[in-house]
């Protein structure tokens, strides 16, 4: 099982555009994809408006939540060292692709 997170700009189900920013972008999705396909939730970004810190904060929770991909467009150092540590893949994809896109560009199927 694969375990993939993209951070959003907005909660449009898989029509969700790919946020600019990483740590930053205000809701994450999570999708699980198995041999029976893909199950996606949304979660509202917690750690959005906070002050310093936020790209390891954020890639802590995504880790605690057995995230093994990231897909994003931008990802700050700090943030990429974080994920570095934890072995989380990081795969890049343009800002505003939706994300049923976003996974297909991957190589990603699941019925999204």
């Amino acid at each position: 099982m694969v375990k993939i997170a993209v951070p959003i700009d907005s909660n449009n189900g898989w029509d969700s555009p790919l946020a600019y920013r990483f740590a930053r972008a205000p809701f994450i999705a999570i999708i699980d994809i198995s041999n029976s396909g893909a199950n996606l939730q949304i979660l509202p970004n917690q750690y959005a408006m906070g002050r310093g810190g936020v790209g390891p904060a954020v890639v802590q929770w995504l880790a605690s939540m057995g995230v093994n991909i990231v897909i994003a467009s931008s990802i700050g150092p700090n943030a990429s060292a974080a994920l570095s540590g934890f072995n989380i893949r990081v795969l890049n994809a343009p800002p505003g692709t939706p994300l049923r896109q976003v996974l297909a560009m991957h190589g990603f199927s699941g019925g999204f």
